[in-house]
């Protein structure tokens, strides 16, 4: 069951992220720091800013960065779950949200999650919410789209894990022509939209050619992003 709490407020901290990329598209150098600011958006909300006790006893924050995920997967063409006795790499999502229920339900060790053998209750989903990031410069290219395509992927396989999963872009477009744009966005949205379970939102900043900011969202959102500078392609 989806908290429209949980849901509602995540949905305006991460537009309010993506309004001040627009506003001001170098006030986040690298995806950590715009990663930083959105748990620091996260910490003034008391919906996010709350400790729960683990059943053993320690108090744990809400909202946590570069948590692992609960499998392994093959980064590059993420299309099925490994289990732990896989020799593929395991992943971490960007920010995630933790599921009280299962705080208090589990052990901390269990909740840090480091171990990936650690057993825990199945039935319960562990997180609330993922957030993924990506910040690049110049413009779409091969790499970068693929890259996207691939996060996309990664959050398709946490549906155990977590209801709420967003992939918010920020792109600093720097390159001199639209070419970039033009050969890979088709791409995206291709991409985007047969992953809809997947709340998506690609914020381009325009740096080196005349033309509005422009934001694009897919997905089921609770919430619309107040669009005051975007012009539709």
């Amino acid at each position: 069951m989806i908290d429209m709490d949980i849901q509602l407020n995540l949905e305006l901290a991460i537009h309010k992220l993506v309004t001040e990329f627009i506003d001001d598209p170098y006030r986040y150098f690298t995806e950590a720091d715009a990663v930083s600011r959105f748990h620091e958006i996260l910490e003034t909300d008391p919906v996010f800013n709350q400790q729960i006790q683990t059943k053993d006893g320690y108090k744990i924050p809400l909202v946590h960065q570069e948590y692992p995920t609960f499998f392994r997967f093959d980064d590059a063409k993420p299309v099925a779950r490994l289990g732990p006795e896989s020799k593929s790499k395991r992943g971490h999502y960007d920010v995630v949200v933790l599921n009280p229920e299962f705080l208090v339900t589990h052990e901390a060790e269990i909740v840090k999650n480091r171990n990936i053998a650690s057993v825990r209750d199945e039935n319960i989903n562990p997180l609330k919410a993922i957030v993924e990031f990506k910040l690049d410069d110049r413009g779409w290219s091969n790499g970068k789209a693929n890259g996207a395509i691939a996060e996309m992927g990664k959050l398709i396989l946490s549906r155990q894990e977590a209801m709420l999963r967003y992939f918010v872009v920020l792109m600093r477009y720097t390159a001199t022509t639209r070419n970039r744009w033009d050969k890979y966005w088709g791409q995206i949205i291709q991409a985007a939209t047969e992953r809809l379970e997947i709340g998506s939102i690609f914020a381009t900043h325009w740096i080196s050619i005349k033309h509005n900011p422009q934001v694009h969202s897919f997905g089921n959102w609770l919430s619309k992003y107040e669009e005051k500078h975007s012009l539709s392609l």
